[in-house]
């Protein structure tokens, strides 16, 4: 008989991971494994350490000790550039566009490297047709074709969160971590930037930071719940939901109707 296929190895691994400052413990051993092409939430209280795992992962810090794979790649200790040109891409709680380059332009720099074609200062961008092309759909999905050619410092804010999505998926990244993409928006501007997740990030792999659970509920496969830089359940939305400890370390504080 043929032994049967090795599991593919998760798209996003972590293994063991702790960060400490000195004395003061954020995080406590982080294990997270994400499939490919899985939608996963990563919720928990304020001072939990959510913010600091995103930059254990996209090399913005360094673990203490333990260890992140991507792909099976292990990247911990990688320079952010090189996670990225690995296939990992992250929007912040803050908007990080090129403020005084119109929307056009910041969408046609983070196609550039999936293109193949680099930043190379003797070419025209102009010129590059399948830039050009993919820029023009990226537009119409984000619906920002009537501001193109607008600074993106000039944009309102859901309009900035909606570029930022644009550009994380534009580049390389087959992973992508989102954090906190629909605070300070309205309901309606919140359920925009939810149906755009769900489009532009199909067949991707997504781990999701966000506080607002009628979001988390609506996105997530799996939800990850982080207590004192402690993973405390990883499970469905429904099992999470039900979770008595999570509901007396986080959810419980919330109306029954969103959380």
């Amino acid at each position: 008989m043929n032994a049967p296929a090795p599991a593919p190895a998760p798209a996003l691994a972590l293994r063991a991971l702790h960060k400490s400052y000195g004395a003061s413990v954020v995080l406590r051993g982080v294990d997270l494994a994400l499939r490919a092409g899985e939608r996963v939430a990563l919720i928990g209280p304020n001072g939990a350490g959510k913010s600091t795992l995103l930059d254990l992962i996209s090399g913005r810090q360094a673990p203490s000790s333990g260890q992140v794979w991507l792909h099976g790649q292990r990247v911990d200790g990688w320079a952010p550039q090189r996670i990225y040109r690995q296939g990992l891409g992250r929007s912040f709680q803050v908007s990080q566009l090129f403020g005084t380059l119109s929307v056009r332009d910041n969408l046609r720099c983070s196609l550039l490297w999936r293109l193949g074609h680099g930043y190379a200062f003797w070419r025209r961008l102009a010129h590059l047709r399948a830039v050009n092309a993919q820029v023009e759909q990226l537009l119409a999905q984000l619906g920002l074709q009537e501001g193109a050619d607008t600074p993106a410092a000039q944009l309102g804010y859901a309009e900035q969160r909606a570029l930022e999505l644009g550009m994380a998926v534009a580049g390389p990244a087959r992973v992508l971590l989102l954090d906190e993409p629909t605070a300070g928006m309205s309901a309606a501007q919140a359920q925009r930037m939810v149906a755009l997740i769900r489009q532009l990030c199909a067949g991707r792999t997504l781990l999701l930071v966000e506080h607002d659970m009628e979001v988390v509920f609506g996105l997530a496969e799996r939800i990850a719940v982080l207590v004192a830089g402690e993973v405390i359940a990883f499970d469905r939305p429904e099992t999470v939901r039900a979770n008595a400890q999570v509901q007396a370390a986080y959810l419980g504080g919330l109306d029954a109707a969103t959380a």
